[in-house]
């Protein structure tokens, strides 16, 4: 067994790990400054913030990504300028109506968290919003078409651009509110769908196709997907919700601060599933269901190959990473993130899953999952975080975390004969590889 037995599998994988890793190194960048420039209850607003937009962003891509890759997949050539012209104006429409919204419940997020500044940060994100359709939807094709490179340029210029802001700020001594973050926000978005654009320019085609049965497949294939992206997200963001909502913003920046770290874990698991989703549906398409057992087995080996170090070297030196990166004011955040760290070993499972079933046809089995879950996550948070205070957001979630994954393995046996046994066994094949070449290396 090969961990990617093709040149294309390498260099795409690259540049999905490569994408999500500049993701990580400048959003962990900004947020060691942002952390010691703004006060704790700004830094807990700026991540009440930070979570709503990305549920934003994140269900925008599953109302639109998923549909127009499997489509995309699944039709002759002459089909593909309907599937991208109904993917533009899905988007669009998804826009507009989130953005009103957003801007109506402003006063109510203002209420619930105790931010003034909300309205005013989501009325210039809008900026940001409009940018993001065209950026989305050059990232779709990249994507359809097994070319990451663009997308790794446009995220890593994005967010490099928002990093330096940041530096040059802090080094500088200039007080930034968190209005003036949402604009720059803008602006490093800005530059990035130049990028984009460049990158996209020949997969990108600007004739305009309209069928309405092809956009009802976009728009119905991926409204699972959305619903799924939502739960997810909301899934994720149950936690900080209730911190917020039952204690203060402070409390969100202490349970943010170890969130932040633990969230990195994830960037694996995400880049694989990138690479995995377009080649699983495409070999489905070929072979049929029978692949998605050995897809999803090595899939899920290979992620918690990367995986399993880093969440036992930070299991053990919480304190010493909390203190390192967030300095002593967040040392409460160091056991916080001891439990949430443990996230890392079984969203692999949950998310690989969301692959096979994706991929297969089966978006609606996806997010009933996660809907279910999302109700009993909401139900444990309520009830550790009364009984055990902050920490109990990171006990109620993980609890979540391991009946979803339960649930989803019993899913994956009925309907794809799915072994645990098998991803134990790709794991240890790719370590086993792993120190076979560097042995090799080392030898030569």
């Amino acid at each position: 067994m090969k961990i990617l037995n093709a040149s294309g599998w390498i260099k795409s994988g690259f540049y999905s790990i490569g994408s999500r890793v500049s993701v990580l190194l400048f959003g962990f960048g900004s947020f060691y400054f942002l952390i010691r420039v703004l006060s704790k209850s700004d830094f807990g607003a700026w991540s009440i913030f930070l979570t709503i937009t990305t549920i934003v962003e994140m269900s925008r891509n599953g109302l639109i990504q998923n549909a127009l890759i499997k489509l995309l997949h699944s039709h002759d050539l002459q089909t593909e300028c309907k599937i991208v012209t109904a993917s533009w104006i899905i988007n669009t429409i998804y826009s507009v109506l989130v953005y009103l919204i957003l801007i109506l419940f402003s006063e109510v997020f203002k209420e619930m968290f105790g931010v003034n500044e909300i309205e005013p940060m989501f009325i210039y994100f809008g900026i940001t919003m409009l940018l993001l359709i065209p950026i989305s939807q050059y990232n779709y094709l990249q994507q359809a078409k097994f070319s990451f490179s663009g997308i790794f340029w446009t995220a890593f210029v994005r967010q490099g651009f928002f990093f330096i802001v940041v530096v040059i700020c802090f080094f500088s001594k200039i007080q930034l509110s968190l209005v003036a973050l949402v604009l720059v926000q803008a602006g490093c978005t800005f530059v990035g769908l130049i990028v984009a654009f460049f990158a996209a320019r020949k997969y990108a085609t600007y004739s305009f196709e309209w069928d309405i049965k092809i956009a009802k497949k976009v728009f119905h294939f991926g409204k699972y997907v959305m619903g799924t992206n939502i739960s997810s997200l909301f899934f994720k963001s149950v936690d900080q919700f209730s911190i917020g909502y039952f204690l203060n913003a402070s409390s969100v920046a202490l349970y943010s601060s170890a969130m932040r770290l633990s969230n990195m874990i994830e960037y694996p698991a995400t880049s694989i599933a990138e690479v995995v989703y377009p080649y699983s549906t495409t070999k489905i398409n070929e072979m049929g269901e029978q692949v998605t057992k050995s897809i999803y087995e090595k899939s899920v080996g290979l992620t918690l190959t990367i995986t399993l170090p880093i969440v036992l070297v930070t299991f053990i030196f919480s304190d010493l990473i909390i203190y390192i990166i967030a300095g002593s004011a967040y040392s409460e955040s160091a056991e916080i993130l001891r439990i949430t760290i443990l996230f890392g070993l079984i969203t692999p499972f949950n998310r690989q899953f969301g692959m096979a079933m994706d991929s297969s046809n089966r978006p609606h089995l996806n997010f009933l999952l996660l809907l279910i879950a999302l109700g009993v996550n909401i139900i444990s948070n309520m009830t550790f975080i009364h009984y055990f205070g902050l920490i109990g957001a990171a006990y109620g979630t993980l609890l979540s975390y391991v009946i979803i994954s339960i649930v989803g393995h019993l899913m994956l046996v009925k309907y794809f004969d799915v072994k645990l046994f098998g991803v134990f066994i790709a794991m240890t094949s790719y370590y086993k590889q792993g120190f076979d070449m560097l042995k090799s290396k080392l030898a030569n």
